[in-house]
């Protein structure tokens, strides 16, 4: 795990339920336990705050953080997306496109628009072209607008009937490496469900459950939510999801014990 990571592991999970900030020293303690050095809990801290992620106060020789409105606005949002359940809704037939254009000097702002439709549901159907079978062009149109250089046509279409929508939604989503990613992200829930009280104690739950967290992360980000109607049959996104719930709060009592030892004064 990338430390920058579990800093922001650390705040949308343990610290938003201690109040929401956190003197550096004491979330020094707890990146040690992730072999993060006091010296680069500093470094990272300065930088996610120069980033806007972050406020920090001083007390003397006490720095301490907060997250900045857009840092809750990230833990929040990404927050429930892990905690939703996966979508078991009906779907309309309607496809939402995004067409868009940015000039090669400005691959920054290409890849940030990437970045944002991938988060909202968006798959690449092709080079410009992203689609949706779910209505976020309102918070498309928002990415877009923030970057001068894009041009843009958001659409909505209809394809002649579900086997091109299933198609469609293969071309655009490696679904088969998803399903793979799931079933293999299963068997690590299940050991630690099935585990005695033992297994997993002190510092221990504490990083077990933040890598827990952490690998979970990576599916809402890149599974669309596509609705049942689109996805292969056996489509393991729900049972995974059971499961890591089911993990995430059986390792939560002696994690927050943990963290409490080393946070309170």
């Amino acid at each position: 795990m990338q430390a920058r990571s579990v800093v922001f592991d650390l705040f949308g999970d343990y610290i938003r339920e201690d109040g929401g900030s956190i003197s550096l020293q004491k979330l020094s303690a707890l990146l040690e336990c992730f072999d993060v050095a006091p010296d680069s809990a500093r470094v990272i801290m300065s930088r996610v705050t120069r980033e806007g992620w972050f406020d920090t106060t001083r007390a003397g020789r006490t720095s301490t953080y907060t997250p900045s409105a857009k840092g809750w606005e990230l833990l929040d949002s990404g927050l429930q997306r892990i905690m939703q359940s996966p979508s078991q809704e009906k779907w309309n037939g309607i496809w939402y496109l995004v067409i868009f254009s940015v000039p090669e000097r400005d691959r920054a702002a290409r890849s940030r628009l990437k970045t944002t439709l991938s988060w909202l549901g968006f798959g690449q159907l092709a080079p410009a072209t992203w689609l949706a079978p779910h209505d976020k062009l309102d918070e498309a149109e928002e990415a877009l607008q923030a970057e001068p250089s894009a041009k843009y046509d958001l659409f909505e279409a209809r394809s002649r009937g579900l086997k091109d929508d299933r198609e469609r939604a293969a071309q655009s989503w490696d679904l088969q490496e998803l399903a793979h990613e799931y079933r293999s992200f299963i068997p690590r829930c299940d050991e630690i469900i099935s585990a005695s009280e033992s297994a997993y104690t002190g510092r221990s739950a504490l990083i077990t459950r933040t890598r827990l967290i952490h690998d979970y992360r990576k599916f809402p980000f890149r599974d669309p939510g596509l609705p049942p109607e689109l996805l292969p049959a056996d489509w393991p996104a729900v049972e995974a999801h059971t499961k890591f719930l089911q993990a995430f709060d059986r390792l939560r009592p002696e994690a927050v014990k943990y963290y409490e030892s080393l946070t309170q004064d």
